[in-house]
């Protein structure tokens, strides 16, 4: 069932451990994010919906989180950095999407619902600082982690204390980094 994609109301009560009725009622509620069948009343609920829907309402993933594949977001980073950094990941298992500025990122935020976020410190700490309120403002995104590629003079900057999970000072391993961005990811899924 990890391999699905598109899961009925009763997959999910399975899944879930719940009757069929309760899922249509979280369903109709709008909690339960999906769509009905057209000239149907069957329900169907998306993959990514469901597991957020899970991790929302703090249940186990079970059979799910065996199929999660981990997302980042790299925010600013220059095209010299951030293909080696993109490979390695990749390399790893996750998928990457870049934004080169605050506008992408939310958009690509709310598309891919990464589990990490990398922002590179040349966008300017008040861009860094916007960046990562937005994550760890919203309910599903909380659980996001920040990391940040800083300068020597940011890092000694105090204003820089709760904006990041983590820093790596430039200049960064990108073996290193993509390591730890892993980790990361995965402590998120489980």
């Amino acid at each position: 069932m990890a391999e699905t994609s598109i899961y009925t109301t009763g997959d999910v009560a399975r899944i879930c451990q719940v009757a069929p009725r309760t899922v249509s009622k979280w369903f109709d509620s709008g909690r339960l994010k999906g769509y009905r069948i057209p000239g149907s009343l069957d329900r169907r609920i998306p993959h990514v919906a469901l597991v957020e829907f899970m991790r929302s309402h703090g249940m186990p993933l079970g059979e799910l989180a065996a199929g999660a594949i981990g997302k980042v977001l790299l925010i600013g980073m220059h095209t010299e950095d951030r293909f080696p950094v993109e490979n390695l990941l990749q390399v790893s298992g996750l998928i990457t999407v870049a934004a080169d500025n605050a506008f992408e990122a939310g958009a690509l935020a709310n598309e891919q619902r990464p589990q990490c976020v990398i922002i590179d410190g040349t966008v300017g700490l008040p861009e860094a600082r916007m960046i990562a309120r937005y994550f760890r403002s919203g309910g599903r995104e909380a659980a996001t982690r920040v990391v940040g590629l800083v300068s020597d003079d940011q890092i000694a900057d105090p204003s820089i204390m709760g904006i990041f999970d983590e820093t790596f000072r430039r200049p960064f391993d990108p073996a290193l980094l993509a390591v730890r961005i892993k980790s990361m990811t995965d402590k998120v899924l489980a």
